[in-house]
């Protein structure tokens, strides 16, 4: 009955051994699976900020490689020469437009000129002053269109006989512009002249030289 007794002590005893290194496996196990699923959520946590992450030099070269384009409106002025011919005589002329260029393809501004002949006839012109441009480039063909008053002072009994001392006046023409550089363009330009009073007309030309700025 004894030996019997032993014996099971030494069995319960092995039973206990066993499950205690059984659960020691299993924590070990446990710990283990923990250790490794924790390492395997922090790298994919370090590879999707750092693939998602956008440097400031990405930024940058981004930026840089969009070409947005913007004109931006300014105040031009533009200074002509030239030669008006009308009534069978030259007339000297001389120009001047202060306006906006409201985008790379259009002007319009406020004209004043004087114009004089060779016997001392003077003329002092106001004008509206439009100007298109066919292409944003170095060199462009353009259209001109000046419309407004024209007085006359000094005026010959002939020419008084054609027209009164205050007529309007509109020279529509074509030509080319030149950039020199950003803000500086050179121009050329002529057409046809017509001078009224609006009982009489007198038709001429002109031919104009100027610098745009």
């Amino acid at each position: 009955m004894k030996v019997l007794n032993n014996q099971k002590q030494r069995q319960d005893t092995l039973i206990i051994k066993l499950k205690t290194n059984k659960m020691k496996k299993t924590l070990l196990l446990a710990a283990t699976l923990f250790i490794g699923f924790a390492s395997f959520a922090e790298e994919n946590t370090i590879e999707t900020t750092s693939s998602t992450a956008v440097t400031p030099t990405e930024t940058e070269a981004t930026t840089s490689t969009e070409e947005v384009y913007y004109y931006e409106r300014r105040f031009s002025a533009i200074t002509e020469i030239g030669t008006t011919f009308a009534r069978n005589h030259p007339y000297f002329n001389i120009y001047q437009v202060i306006g906006v260029r409201v985008n790379p393809y259009f002007f319009i501004g406020q004209g004043f000129g004087l114009q004089v002949s060779n016997n001392k006839l003077l003329q002092i012109q106001a004008t509206a002053d439009m100007r298109a441009y066919v292409l944003d480039k170095k060199v462009t063909p353009m259209f001109t269109v000046q419309a407004g008053l024209n007085k006359v002072s000094n005026s010959p009994a002939d020419e008084k006989q054609k027209l009164s001392d205050t007529q309007f006046i509109m020279n529509a023409g074509t030509g080319i512009l030149i950039k020199a550089r950003e803000n500086a363009s050179f121009t050329i330009n002529g057409g046809y002249t017509l001078f009224t009073d609006f009982k009489n007309n007198v038709n001429g030309g002109f031919v104009k030289v100027g610098y745009v700025f």
